[in-house]
């Protein structure tokens, strides 16, 4: 204790002393004079209330007054979706979104540092172009083309030609009709809207076209290739297709069309054998991943013929059939990986006695030297419990549209004829088929549905990789249909009514952030 008590003590001694040498060392300051008292001043005046700072929310957020209609699965949790613009919302110029969106095609805008994005309207028969801004804003949209056209048709998938990509010197929206008039048309994205013109491509013929895809301009030299899809269970049933024009590559009208033809199937023992001439064969002579050797046969004058004398031309060459050939897609990343082509077949549903109950992906990789040859591999398969019960996707409800990039195959459901009783799945898969799994489903909104539920209605159109042209990787753009959400003022939007035909669905468009590539 008394330790403590001198050791208190001599630190107050040293604090002390501190103190004394510190002030011995300043010298006394000049007493100040007294100010002069003055009076107050005078207040300042008030400033005006400025705007408030609202930060830019840039690409990745919310546009549209409705929130995404998709849901991740927890195995991609960090993708993210935004919407970007839905048919409750109005732009700028009074342009607002219709139902069924489903082909589209995605250009940087040569006029500002905004993009352009043309998309088809299915059920109203028409196709817009939306302008957005360098976040992907929506700022305005037109109608290209609408029901007016004397050859109206169902819009369905479509596939921007980009002259950079895929040859020639100007960029084309290519949008496929699968019923009404049976073409494919070729619209200049960048035109004044003409939204009653004839913009058939009369050289690619007559098919119940899903989609028409060129491939890139160096998969084959001087070439022009475009494969499609034929939407077809009846007849010849659906074909794959292809235009092919040795006269470079961006001839649209001297080509000739050929379509898909085995040269070998299964032996029933897990081998391969050679087909009989002059008969005709279809999915069920396939083995679930086993490659077949597989030829493009040509339709003469296949240009002149109408939808009808198609079919019998197919069957006249023993086509081979498809349970209704759904969206095409290729490989991206080099020439040579774009001659790896990939198409989804959506299958008719169960307890219809045919050969793709639930539907199927097919990868079709094509010569290096001759795009008329390659080998055909059936990848995914939903015939888990029916047909050759050799498929790997159990969940899978009639896959439609397909989006392939680099490493991955996205291919999307359409569960409206016939499910599964889940709502549609987008699904991932390596290129060959393996490792398949649900991205996100498709959410149903019953506070949009006018007079209850609705059940599982929805399905997704285009699924396009934008992530070089916005410089974000991982960025993907979706259109979603919500064919449960209907109201009457969706109609007559395209600025033209059909009568007996006006649909009333509403549609909107999102994107995806870090979806893997």
């Amino acid at each position: 204790m008394i330790t403590i008590k001198r050791l208190v003590f001599n630190l107050m001694l040293l604090g002390a002393a501190g103190s004394v040498f510190t002030a011995c060392d300043v010298e006394d300051g000049i007493d100040g004079v007294d100010g002069v008292d003055g009076q107050d001043g005078a207040d300042g005046v008030d400033g005006e209330d400025g705007e408030d700072f609202t930060p830019d929310p840039g690409m990745f957020s919310d546009k549209s007054n409705l929130a995404p209609l998709v849901a991740m699965m927890p195995q991609f949790n960090y993708v993210k979706a935004y919407s970007i613009i839905s048919s409750s919302d109005t732009l700028s110029n009074g342009f607002k979104l219709v139902g069924a969106q489903d082909g589209a095609g995605f250009l940087k805008d040569p006029n500002s540092d905004g993009y352009i994005y043309v998309v088809n309207a299915e059920d109203t028969y028409a196709v817009s172009r939306i302008m957005l801004d360098k976040n992907l804003k929506p700022l305005s949209g037109e109608w290209l083309l609408n029901s007016s056209v004397a050859d109206y048709a169902r819009q369905c998938s479509g596939t921007m030609w980009e002259a950079a990509i895929h040859g020639g010197s100007q960029d084309l929206y290519l949008s496929a009709s699968e019923s009404i008039n049976y073409d494919v048309k070729g619209i200049d994205p960048y035109m004044t809207p003409d939204p009653d013109a004839d913009f058939g491509l009369d050289a690619l013929g007559e098919f119940s076209w899903e989609n028409a895809v060129p491939l890139p301009q160096g998969a084959y030299a001087g070439k022009t290739v475009i494969i499609g899809g034929d939407d077809d269970s009846s007849g010849s049933e659906g074909q794959v297709t292809m235009y092919l024009s040795e006269n470079g590559d961006a001839d649209l009208e001297n080509g000739k069309i050929y379509v898909l033809r085995f040269k070998e199937i299964a032996d029933g023992a897990g081998g391969k054998k050679a087909v009989e001439a002059g008969k005709i064969y279809n999915e069920s002579n396939l083995d679930f991943q086993k490659s077949y050797d597989v030829e493009f046969v040509e339709i003469v004058n296949g240009k002149d013929k109408t939808k009808t004398e198609m079919e019998t031309a197919c069957i006249g060459v023993q086509a081979s059939a498809f349970m209704r050939v759904e969206d095409v897609d290729y490989q991206k990343g080099s020439d040579a990986k774009g001659r790896n082509v990939f198409f989804a077949v959506t299958g008719l549903g169960p307890n219809t006695g045919k050969y793709n109950d639930w539907g199927t992906v097919y990868k079709l990789e094509l010569d290096e030297t001759n795009p008329l040859e390659g080998k055909l591999t059936q990848i995914i398969s939903g015939n888990t419990d029916s047909n050759n019960a050799d498929g790997n996707v159990s969940l899978l409800q009639s896959p439609d549209n397909i989006c392939v990039t680099e490493n991955f195959v996205y291919f999307q459901e359409d569960p409206n004829s016939f499910s599964r009783n889940h709502a549609a799945y987008i699904y991932q898969s390596d290129l060959n088929g393996n490792n398949a799994r649900p991205v996100l489903e498709f959410v149903i909104r019953q506070d949009l549905v006018e007079n209850g539920s609705s059940g599982f209605s929805g399905e997704y159109g285009a699924l396009i990789d934008i992530s070089d042209k916005v410089g974000k990787p991982g960025t993907f753009i979706l259109n979603l249909q919500p064919h449960y959400w209907k109201n009457a003022s969706f109609a007559g939007r395209d600025g033209h009514t059909l009568e007996g035909a006006e649909d009333t669905q509403g549609g909107q468009i999102i994107i995806l952030q870090g979806l893997p590539r």
